[in-house]
C-alpha cells in the first residue's frame, strides 16, 4: 500500500485556516493573519481570494473585506515589505467561526485540484522584479470588487483572478500567474458591463 501523499501548498493553507476556525465565538482578521503567518504575503493574498470564490462570497460585504486584505498584502509585497501591516479597524474585524468553517470545508476539494495544477514553470515571473506587476494587478482587481458585489457572486471572478496570481507567486508558477491575468480580463469586462 502506498503512503498517503503530503498536502500541497493550497491544501496546507486551507488546513491552517481551518485550525483557526476551531473553538467557539468569532475569529478576528488579526488572528487569521497570525495563524497563516504575517510574513507570508502571497499566502495572505491567496486565503482571502479563496474565500471570495467559496459560497461565503454571497455574504454582503465579505468579498470587499477580503479584497481590502488582498490590496494591502499585494501592495506591501510589491514595495518589498516582508511582513503584513493591517490598520486596526481591519485587524479587529471578526468573522463567525461557523462561516469560516463552512468556507474551508468547501475549499478542501478545490485545494487538492489546485495543488495538482502547480509546478515550477516560468518561475522567473514569480521573482522580483517581475513579481511586482502581478502584485500591483491584484491591487487593481481588489479595487474592482466593491462594484462586483452589486451582482451577487460575481466577485468570485475577481477572487479567481487573484487566487491564480497569488498561487503562482506562492508556488513560483508563472503559468498560473498568466491564467490569473486572463481571469483578470474577464473580471474587468464584467466591471465594465456593470458600470455602463
Amino acid at each position: 500500500m502506498s503512503e498517503p501523499s503530503e498536502p500541497g501548498e493550497v491544501e496546507s493553507l486551507v488546513e491552517t485556516v481551518e485550525s483557526a476556525a476551531e473553538g467557539d465565538g468569532d475569529v478576528s482578521v488579526e488572528e487569521l493573519v497570525e495563524t497563516i503567518g504575517g510574513d507570508a504575503l502571497a499566502s495572505l493574498m491567496l486565503v482571502p481570494a479563496l474565500i471570495m470564490v467559496s459560497p461565503a462570497s454571497g455574504i454582503p460585504g465579505l468579498s470587499t473585506a477580503c479584497a481590502t486584505i488582498v490590496a494591502l498584502a499585494a501592495l506591501q509585497l510589491a514595495i518589498g515589505r516582508h511582513t503584513l501591516w493591517l490598520p486596526g479597524f481591519l485587524g479587529n474585524r471578526r468573522v463567525a467561526r461557523s462561516k469560516l468553517d463552512t468556507a474551508t470545508h468547501w475549499l478542501q476539494k478545490p485545494a487538492r485540484f489546485l495543488d495538482r495544477l502547480t509546478g515550477q514553470r516560468l518561475a522567473f515571473l514569480a521573482a522580483r522584479p517581475f513579481s511586482i506587476a502581478p502584485a500591483l494587478l491584484c491591487v487593481l482587481i481588489a479595487f474592482c470588487v466593491p462594484f462586483l458585489e452589486l451582482v451577487p457572486f460575481s466577485a468570485s471572478i475577481a477572487g479567481a483572478a487573484i487566487g491564480f496570481i497569488a498561487l503562482g507567486l506562492v508556488a513560483r508558477d508563472g503559468v498560473l500567474i498568466i491564467l490569473g491575468l486572463l481571469a483578470a480580463l474577464a473580471a474587468a469586462s464584467l466591471v465594465w458591463s456593470v458600470a455602463t
